[in-house]
């Protein structure tokens, strides 16, 4: 039935396919910025280029990612700045993937007074990623926790359906949940931390910041 729908409402559009070569972005140079907004929070952007969605360790830094900033409460960020010490409402990390690089990224809003502690804090934790390996019960914990995540979105059938078609497009085929959670299980403590020594290295970032006028 799928089949006949697709083919009966989409069978006549014809495909589009580019033509010309896309030039690989390579010319990422850091920058630090201050721009004064009519605004009672001070807003903060860390970011820097990060690896493309074909980079055979995508899923390690997928994984440092959720543990650093994810959407789960026991974040790194979320404990250190807002649970430990009340500086912001909010504090999350990302990896997005593209075909040629990628984007990593760090964002909060705070007030004013707590900006340059709030920057301090958030440097404090990608130094301890660092610096100090995780251990046997911490790796057990991220490794569970981000295959729930991934077990849940299953769940939901939009959510799966999108993933199976990015997939499908960016690596043309559908990998299974256990070849994933197979992934995940062989992820060491060690290479989580050889990545973050080379993903955290402060002269790789640039800062973009919101301050109040």
């Amino acid at each position: 039935k799928v089949v006949y729908f697709a083919e009966k409402y989409f069978g006549g559009i014809k495909s589009k396919k580019r033509t010309s070569a896309r030039k690989p972005f390579n010319d990422y140079i850091r920058n630090d910025k201050k721009v004064l907004k009519p605004q009672n929070q001070a807003l903060c952007a860390i970011g820097r280029t990060s690896y493309p969605i074909n980079f055979e360790n995508r899923l390690h830094l997928i994984m440092l990612n959720n543990l650093l900033g994810g959407p789960a409460m026991n974040s790194r960020l979320n404990l250190a700045l807002r649970e430990r010490k009340g500086y912001v409402y909010s504090v999350e990390s990302s990896y997005t993937p593209y075909e040629d690089t990628g984007l990593l990224s760090i964002s909060f809003g705070t007030e004013p007074r707590q900006l340059q502690k709030s920057m301090s804090l958030v440097w404090k934790e990608l130094n301890h990623l660092k610096n100090i390996p995780l251990g046997i019960n911490q790796m057990k914990s991220i490794r569970e926790q981000l295959k729930g995540q991934i077990a849940m979105s299953e769940e939901r059938n939009n959510s799966f359906m999108l993933m199976m078609a990015r997939s499908l497009l960016d690596f043309g085929r559908i990998e299974s949940v256990e070849e994933v959670f197979n992934k995940i299980d062989n992820i060491t403590a060690q290479q989580l931390q050889d990545l973050a020594i080379e993903i955290f290295d402060p002269s790789t970032f640039s800062t973009l910041i919101y301050q109040p006028e």
